[in-house]
């Protein structure tokens, strides 16, 4: 594939999941619970997993395949949307996507620990400039804990779930199809996340959503949940996990656009000044140094 290519549709792929914030956002501001919401956007797994059956290829996989799949399933689709959706009912939508953004500081964090990667004084300065931002955006610069600090804390749960999921997923791209792997988390995700649904909220509402509540559930699931992540999983399969890194960085900023068009959410002066701590902390930790102590 072209590296022009490339480009385009993970742009395409950093435009969709910026819209998904305040598309998530007003669904729960309509009332939405939010584990109904994570469980009905994840609905495209039906007819991707038609795909996969009438193609037989659910037969090529092993038992350790299935522990994969369960593990994606969990950090990829279960953890990060239920803590997300949580958390933003006492947040922006504009606030989460910067939080999320510090996803590959822990993933740098994560592969220091896990996979020995080499350690470099710009991840290490970048790495701790990033997280001070993101403590102080997550208080609002506070030591008071109150709903609001609550909600951006889930929101980095998600954010560190992401960065689990970042790792193993380029493991599990290396031996089964993009395909054949968002189909089989997106499915087991959903399961966790019906289970749920099924003892901590009432499932019954769905029958009384308007036609307008079930187009942007729709949207967040065809465009958020099946067409930005295929993209995404296309491009990872070809590509360093760093080089899509740099990319994501535009998340929060199509998220802010969306969300001022749509919500009229706009950050305050402390709010801009501790997003720009996160992301100037996120950018230098991708930046190419020596190696640390030689």
């Amino acid at each position: 594939m072209r590296d022009s290519i490339k480009a385009i549709l993970i742009l395409i792929s950093m435009l969709i999941w910026g819209l998904s914030y305040p598309l998530v956002k007003l669904l729960l501001n309509y009332g939405i619970p939010p584990i109904t919401l994570a469980t009905l956007r994840h609905i495209v797994f039906i007819p991707m997993l038609i795909i996969v059956i009438l193609r037989k290829s659910y037969k090529n996989y092993s038992k350790e395949d299935l522990k994969l799949f369960l593990t994606l399933a969990f950090f990829t689709i279960f953890l990060p949307n239920i803590s997300q959706n949580i958390g933003m009912l006492y947040t922006t939508a504009s606030i989460s996507s910067v939080i999320q953004s510090t996803s590959p500081v822990f993933t740098i964090i994560l592969a220091f620990i896990f996979l020995k990667e080499t350690k470099t004084i710009n991840k290490i300065i970048g790495s701790l400039i990033a997280l001070t931002g993101t403590i102080l955006l997550s208080t609002r610069g506070s030591l008071s804990f109150d709903l609001n600090t609550f909600g951006n804390t889930l929101i980095l749960v998600s954010s560190i779930s992401y960065a689990i999921s970042g790792i193993i997923l380029k493991k599990g791209l290396s031996k089964i199809p993009a395909f054949d792997l968002l189909c089989f988390e997106t499915t087991f995700g959903f399961f966790m996340l019906f289970a749920s649904n099924i003892f901590l909220e009432d499932m019954s509402m769905i029958f009384s959503f308007s036609m307008d509540v079930w187009i942007y559930i729709l949207l967040l699931s065809i465009l958020a949940s099946f067409i930005a992540a295929i993209l995404y999983y296309m491009i990872l399969y070809e590509e360093e996990l760093s080089y899509l890194i740099i990319f994501t960085y535009l998340i929060p900023v199509f998220a802010i656009i969306f969300s001022y068009f749509m919500l009229g959410e706009i950050l305050s002066a402390r709010d801009i000044v501790f997003a720009s701590i996160v992301l100037i902390g996120v950018t230098v930790a991708q930046l190419k140094s020596k190696t640390f102590g030689k």
